[in-house]
């Protein structure tokens, strides 16, 4: 990870058919056909919701923005599947991973 980008935790599970993702660091959410793709809609989610935060109207926010976090079930969820993923199971219906984004500083 580079000095200039944040860290966020997310996982997705595969729930009837379809794929769920979510970013438990900023509480969004995504759905999708594949893990291929809702990896790609939560990080364009994710890139998306940064720069409104940074460089958008919610600017005046963004310290409350920042440090939105998922209800507990949902971190649990995250914390369950990444234990689960590190010992092999789980990865074709649930897998946990991480994202680093670009975060450009105000100076």
């Amino acid at each position: 990870m580079k000095p200039n980008e944040i860290l966020l935790r997310c996982f997705a599970e595969r729930k009837e058919g379809y794929w769920q993702a979510f970013c438990i660091d900023l509480c969004l959410a995504v759905q999708g056909d594949s893990l291929q793709d809702v990896q790609m809609k939560l990080h364009s989610q994710v890139t998306d919701y940064l720069q409104d935060i940074l460089d958008g109207e919610d600017r005046p926010f963004a310290a409350q923005l920042l440090s939105r976090r998922s209800p507990l079930p949902i971190v649990a969820k995250y914390h369950l599947i990444s234990a689960m993923n590190h010992f092999h199971r789980w990865k074709k219906r649930a897998f946990a991973f991480q994202d680093a984004m670009p975060l450009k500083l105000a100076c």
